[in-house]
């Protein structure tokens, strides 16, 4: 239990710092809103999937562990 929180914590800011990277990348592209806001939205839908399976593995990981 420990380790769980500040793992997923982790986590949490790794999903929150990539996102921001990808608006970054994105505002590149802003003479193509279009194209910019739906390459934005499956980087976030692919980034938020991996999420998921990222807490899940790792909470198995740190059961596993103790």
């Amino acid at each position: 239990s420990r380790l769980k929180e500040p793992s997923l914590k982790c986590v949490d800011l790794v999903v929150v710092e990539l996102c921001n990277v990808v608006r970054v990348c994105t505002d590149k592209m802003a003479r193509y809103p279009r194209l910019r806001d739906e390459t934005e939205r499956i980087i976030a839908t692919h980034i938020r999937e991996r999420e998921q399976k990222c807490k899940e593995q790792l909470i198995t990981l740190i059961d596993c562990e103790l």
